[in-house]
């Protein structure tokens, strides 16, 4: 089957399962299901994932040009409200691509006013005496999460504060990023995911050099901020950590992807989100273009005839009950699967 093909045939097949998904929610949302089961383990609050689910409606809505996609995004965007004042960065997934994509893609006027609303709870959470924001102590990030700087939400965190414009809003942006350099990016390349710190001392850290979905959200991160911000040093550090990627495990990428070893399933999730990365700073750094082939090389060893045929992109892993984590299909994974997707047949 010819690579384009494919690509439509896959598209059309994730938004076709979004349907059969959505029969099991009612007016729950969707957090993961495990590959061994037909259910869906459900949210009625829609956890740091919901924004996920939410966005792929909004992104089905411009392609289909249909109203009823495009309600079923307002609701499920309306519903994220509950998130508003959770003290977490995390919220920032919840409502760049909850809320975010909808005013963004859509310009509906509901989703630009919860995206207001979120920067500026966003900014009114902004540790000054740090030159960052915590990750906070919503969302599981319990007390600890206070003093826990954490590079996932990098991404949204910007997106939403460039939604709202002004200098306050793009200074502190640049600081928070200034703080993920200083603290969670290491010489190699690789980031930290999570810091524990004190003062500016690092207690503990996490995920250096083996976290593949903390790489590829520090990648899509910085990509993020050298497009923004337009800084060189930014799009330096974006490609050093893309590099690393690159060297570590991107060369491998048929062999590591395609092999079987179940005591360590590969994170396909975090290959699409490092596949979006690539594509991005290749956008910022043409010159560069090696980005936008591994980019490729990534989507297609994603992109399989079974996924064609169902529609389940079972490629998040995913801590399913404590010290248990297995592949699962979430929306988190379906929508950088899709981004991706999309952006290469733009």
């Amino acid at each position: 089957m010819p690579i384009d093909v494919l690509e439509t045939a896959i598209l059309e097949s994730l938004f076709a399962n979004m349907d059969r998904v959505a029969e099991q929610c009612g007016d729950q949302y969707p957090l993961f299901r495990q590959a061994s089961s037909e259910q869906w383990t459900l949210s009625r609050r829609g956890s740091w994932m919901g924004g996920f689910w939410a966005g792929l409606w909004w992104r089905r809505a411009l392609i289909s040009g249909q109203d009823q996609h495009k309600e079923q995004a307002q609701s499920w965007s309306q519903k994220l409200q509950v998130w508003q004042d959770e003290p977490s960065i995390n919220r920032s997934f919840v409502f760049w691509y909850g809320s975010g994509l909808g005013s963004l893609l859509h310009k509906d006027r509901q989703a630009q006013a919860s995206v207001e609303l979120a920067v500026q709870a966003l900014l009114s959470s902004f540790d000054a005496s740090s030159g960052y924001w915590p990750l906070g102590s919503g969302m599981g990030g319990g007390e600890a999460g206070k003093h826990i700087l954490n590079v996932d939400a990098l991404a949204p965190t910007l997106l939403l504060l460039d939604a709202q414009g002004g200098p306050v809003a793009r200074q502190f942006g640049q600081w928070h990023v200034d703080a993920c350099l200083r603290y969670l990016q290491k010489r190699s390349g690789a980031w930290r995911d999570t810091v524990l710190l004190r003062g500016q001392d690092v207690l503990a850290e996490q995920g250096t050099e083996t976290w593949q979905r903390g790489q590829a959200w520090a990648m899509l991160g910085m990509a993020t901020a050298a497009r923004l911000y337009d800084r060189k040093s930014y799009a330096q550090a974006a490609l050093q950590a893309c590099r690393y990627w690159h060297e570590r495990w991107g060369k491998y990428v048929q062999g590591y992807l395609l092999r079987d070893a179940p005591a360590m399933p590969v994170d396909r999730s975090a290959w699409a989100i490092a596949s979006l990365a690539l594509y991005e700073l290749g956008q910022i750094l043409p010159e560069q273009q090696w980005l936008q082939e591994q980019s490729r090389l990534y989507l297609d060893a994603l992109l399989t005839p079974e996924l064609s045929q169902t529609g389940r992109f079972v490629g998040h892993l995913y801590k399913v009950a404590p010290g248990q984590s297995e592949l699962v299909e979430s929306a988190c994974a379906s929508f950088f699967l899709v981004e991706t997707l999309l952006a290469h047949s733009a």
